[in-house]
């Protein structure tokens, strides 16, 4: 019993550092755009959709969300200057 416990357990956390992983490949192309003077508008629903579905999964990450926020919040930017 303790060994499927260890396993479901690790099995657990290598999913959620798999969605870490790809949030965090979208989150550095997304600055790359960004520093290019570009917005990352779909990086941005990207970032959302992967946050949305490791809730529904029942994980949660405060690297994902940090991800979600910084990139709003630059996308912002663009948009409160008419950029969409």
């Amino acid at each position: 019993m303790f060994l499927l416990n260890v396993t479901c357990d690790k099995l657990q956390m290598e999913k959620e550092q798999a969605f870490e992983i790809v949030a965090k490949i979208i989150f550095d192309r997304a600055v790359q755009l960004i520093i290019g003077g570009n917005p990352a508008f779909e990086s941005e629903l990207v970032l959302f959709h992967i946050e949305n579905t490791m809730t529904e999964w029942g994980y949660r990450s405060a690297l994902v969300a940090e991800y979600c926020d910084n990139i709003k919040s630059e996308n912002d930017n663009f948009r409160s200057m008419g950029i969409c």
